[in-house]
């Protein structure tokens, strides 16, 4: 099985990128408005600005910006947040949304490190089907070339304790799990023109 390490130190070409990044809107996604959904929260552990993209379908298509986390300040920060339990978050740092529910749904969340005038970006594909009236926790955490994202459900037993059972880990490698057009797709993957990223 052919494997694809996801990582690449970034030279920063303007030292006000970090600045324009955390200045955007954190939140583009659109919840479904019909249909069964899963409750899903989306955490990033890291200081550095994580971008999370989802797509239409397991074939990669419809490429569209979800949210952007940062476990920290950002200029335009929103909260967003449905009752999942065990939140113990900056507000930043995590959201909870409404996801289509019994089908495979695919992201691709990139973590930046910032160091002096260098940016290490690392990104991590994962693909996870949700169960229609549950909750889930999918946590990114990245340090230069090795991030991953962390699978949990979250349930509630009749007393309203909580706990996290873990469902996958996936690393910033591309499996065969993952169809041909969605191998082509993370591998030229590109968030932004200030930046260039290296596949191996």
């Amino acid at each position: 099985m052919k494997k694809y390490s996801i990582n690449a130190p970034i030279l920063l070409c303007s030292a006000l990128a970090p600045f324009m990044l955390a200045g955007c809107a954190t939140v583009s996604y659109e919840e479904p408005k019909s249909g069964p959904t899963a409750r899903v929260r989306f955490v990033s552990e890291e200081s550095g600005v994580n971008i999370i993209r989802g797509y239409s379908s397991t074939n990669c298509d419809g490429e569209h910006e979800m949210m952007r986390l940062k476990n920290g300040f950002l200029l335009i920060g929103s909260s967003k947040r449905l009752g999942i339990p065990l939140w113990g978050y900056n507000e930043n740092a995590a959201k909870e949304f409404f996801i289509p529910a019994g089908v495979p749904q695919v992201f691709m969340s990139s973590t930046d490190t910032h160091t002096g005038y260098a940016v290490y970006s690392c990104g991590v594909p994962l693909q996870q089907t949700f169960e229609a009236g549950k909750d889930y926790e999918i946590i990114y955490k990245g340090s230069f070339s090795r991030c991953s994202a962390t699978v949990y459900e979250i349930k509630t037993d009749a007393s309203g304790k909580a706990e996290r059972i873990l469902l996958q880990k996936r690393s910033n490698t591309l499996g065969n799990e993952f169809s041909k057009s969605c191998l082509t797709q993370f591998k030229s993957f590109n968030f932004n023109s200030y930046f260039f990223r290296i596949f191996k």
